[in-house]
């Protein structure tokens, strides 16, 4: 059975990342269609289909979903479909306090927002945006203001841009309400393609930081994930990874392409691992990083760890402060 589908509504968006996956296929569709996003009709079919074969969740997200005009009709007619909606956002709009106050009524709508550095300037930089900042930060604020509560998370890409702000941003979302952070290592596409070595740090630039910010947040008491991490970087930490927590069998609707399990081929063919990856105990239960960054850099950096072979997650000594759902 299908536990979520993910829906790409369109690649049309107000900020202009310089880490966006989906950059050049929005310059394509546009040269290709003269539109880069998906008509109401279509997306309300996907919804139909999601619910048709039992779908639990729906992900909305585009390029950015909140700047359609239909936004509120294409949430309600999902959420009347599934038991969860997550809307992945750079939460721009949300710096309205009347698009605000109508997204936090929805209750069970979560929220993912995009905060990529404490540092004003730094933040607008890496969207494109000017303002970008203090419209999301407020945005954010105005969502837990209008009681969203515990229905709002941040994300962050790392880049070499933030690569060393990443414990600040962590105090920054405990701070403006958030009640969990995902920090994604860059997917090198599109835009981080083009700007690979600018971009694109390499893992062993970010453990010192990554193992200082998921410190912090045990102490702060924010829930935090770390996506496209290899377990060789997180050691204490291994329960951290959020491909431990993602569902098993997820559809993906992308306006090129739709993956019936991209679960799998997450896993068997989006990432790699090294030859001595095979002797690390971690070897069962972790991904491995993405094939774009084999591409650009030497993985022998991916240490293998000494130990018994890790089956059960149970094993590890991070499942008890960070513990993730046992699957058989």
């Amino acid at each position: 059975m299908i536990e979520t589908v993910d829906i790409k509504v369109g690649y049309s968006c107000n900020n202009d990342c310089y880490h966006c996956v989906i950059a050049d296929k929005r310059r394509e569709l546009l040269i290709a269609r003269g539109t880069a996003d998906r008509s109401t009709e279509e997306v309300m079919q996907l919804i139909e289909e999601a619910g048709r074969d039992g779908a639990k969740n729906i992900v909305l997200t585009g390029g950015e979903i909140t700047i359609r005009r239909d936004f509120f009709e294409i949430l309600e007619k999902a959420l009347a479909t599934v038991q969860t909606v997550i809307i992945q956002t750079n939460g721009r709009m949300f710096y309205y306090e009347e698009y605000a106050k109508r997204m936090a009524t929805y209750e069970r709508a979560h929220v993912t927002i995009a905060i990529h550095s404490i540092k004003p300037e730094v933040h607008d930089w890496i969207t494109g945006s000017k303002g970008s900042f203090e419209q999301t930060t407020q945005g954010v604020r105005n969502l837990v203001k209008y009681g969203i509560k515990n229905r709002i998370g941040g994300k962050l890409v790392i880049s070499k841009k933030n690569m060393d702000d990443l414990t600040n941003v962590i105090m920054l979302c405990k701070e403006l309400g958030c009640n969990s952070l995902n920090i994604a290592f860059p997917h090198a596409m599109g835009n981080a393609r083009l700007n690979f070595y600018d971009c694109v740090p390499k893992y062993s630039e970010v453990k010192d930081e990554i193992l200082k910010a998921t410190k912090k947040s045990v102490e702060i008491g924010l829930h935090i994930d770390w996506e496209a991490v290899p377990l060789c970087f997180l050691p204490g930490y291994e329960t951290f990874a959020s491909e431990l927590r993602l569902s098993e069998h997820t559809r993906l609707n992308d306006l090129t392409h739709t993956d019936e399990n991209y679960s799998i081929s997450r896993k068997t063919r989006a990432k790699k691992k090294g030859p001595q990856c095979k002797k690390c105990r971690y070897d069962l239960i972790c991904e491995g990083v993405w094939g774009d960054y084999v591409e650009g850099y030497d993985i022998s950096e991916l240490t293998p760890i000494q130990g018994e072979k890790i089956t059960d997650l149970r094993m590890l000594e991070s499942f008890k402060i960070h513990p993730v759902q046992i699957r058989n």
